[in-house]
């Protein structure tokens, strides 16, 4: 054989090779990118899609080009269904949870600039953490965008172990995500109380001077323990704050701030740790600016912090409907806050509306809302002792 025919063969047989493994990725499409073909036991279930979400999420957004959006840190991506109809509008509006685990707020920022470059927003639901919400940098867009690639998605070795991993997982995987972009976390598998103690015991942890010896035997009343309702707080940069609720409003956009909710437990020991009380006045900071930039009320504050069955749902020897871990809470818990958002009452099931001026109310009707809750739940301190026994 002659060296060029050699040469030829060797081309050939490697386009072919190329052209296997790239027909191969995009039938299994492990990274949910092409949408179709889904075929139950080959490649229905997509469990690899966590692992290059950053990169295919953006494309997807862009591609179907939702009304509504959900944005925020892992709590968003797991607790938020896009296919809610309180967030839809009864079916009316396209929806996607655009949030990404790990996502900060200056991150979140530049995921909406994206959000209302490629699509026509009208809704958008943005979980935040009250505190000190600068102006984030968003110049240069997102890397994930800038480095996607689809030949990457056909060609790379990566993709392609992706691939034997997704079919070889059919029967004993599941999807990572749900299509509209929920992350699934592990709400429906056993062990759930187990990993509820282990994140409350290392919340704990940051209070090294509050532990179980601090907690009393009886609970203390609010009125003669809790400070008195907090001021605005003063010299926080909000300037990315004031910006978002700007250019929403410019562009139509409804927007919701959800300060994420806390299990009870954890709403007590910050309670008992006096770790609480600027949370409120950062709320009324927050709250004065978005009256300032949205006095339509087009963009609206909601606090889900509150004692009540939801909220305080106990752990005792069952699967919890509503909490992941004190933190993170469930999507069943998340259609309540959906509810309380786009249901037209100012005070629903779990949230309060934060209007400028009413952060003090608001945390007066707080510790009322304490005070019953425990008086009706007397083993609630059993369950705040249990779970920090092991600090002891």
């Amino acid at each position: 054989m002659s060296a060029k025919r050699y040469t030829l063969g060797l081309l050939l047989s490697l386009a072919v090779l190329l052209a296997l493994v790239a027909g191969f990725n995009r039938l299994v499409d492990p990274y949910w990118y092409y949408r179709h073909p889904e075929i139950a036991g080959f490649n229905a279930v997509k469990p690899r899609f966590a692992r290059f979400e950053r990169h295919v999420k953006p494309q997807l957004l862009a591609r179907e080009r939702p009304q509504a959006i959900v944005l925020g840190s892992s709590y968003s991506e797991i607790g938020f269904d896009t296919n809610d109809p309180a967030l839809t509008a009864g079916g009316k509006l396209g929806a996607y949870n655009f949030a990404f685990a790990g996502a900060e707020w200056m991150l979140v920022q530049c995921h909406l600039a994206y959000a209302r470059s490629v699509t026509d927003l009208r809704r958008v639901v943005i979980g935040v953490h009250p505190g000190p919400l600068p102006l984030a940098d968003c110049g240069d867009g997102l890397p994930e965008v800038r480095d996607f690639s689809q030949t990457r998605l056909l060609l790379s070795l990566q993709a392609l172990n992706e691939s034997l991993r997704t079919v070889l997982e059919q029967r004993r995987g599941r999807s990572s995500h749900t299509r509209e972009g929920r992350y699934f976390y592990a709400g429906d598998a056993d062990g759930v109380a187990a990993r509820f103690r282990e994140n409350f015991l290392g919340q704990a942890k940051k209070y090294p001077r509050c532990t179980l010896d601090h907690v009393p035997a009886s609970p203390p009343a609010s009125r003669n323990f809790a400070p008195a309702p907090p001021a605005a707080a003063e010299g926080l940069d909000l300037s990315g704050l004031r910006e978002m609720v700007r250019a929403a409003r410019a562009s139509g956009v409804e927007l919701k701030l959800v300060a994420y909710p806390r299990h009870a437990l954890l709403l007590e020991l910050d309670f008992l740790c006096r770790e609480g009380a600027s949370f409120w006045g950062a709320l009324e900071a927050m709250a004065r600016v978005i009256a300032e930039e949205a006095p339509d009320g087009s963009a609206q504050l909601w606090s889900f912090y509150g004692y009540n069955e939801v909220t305080g749902e106990s752990l005792s020897g069952r699967q919890t409907k509503y909490w992941q871990d004190p933190e993170h809470f469930t999507h069943e818990m998340g259609a309540l806050m959906l509810g309380d958002l786009f249901g037209g009452a100012a005070q629903g099931k779990v949230g309060r509306r934060i209007v400028a001026g009413g952060a003090g109310e608001a945390y007066r009707a707080f510790l009322e809302e304490r005070d019953r809750y425990i008086a009706a739940h007397p083993r609630f301190y059993d369950e705040l002792r249990a779970a920090l026994a092991p600090l002891r």
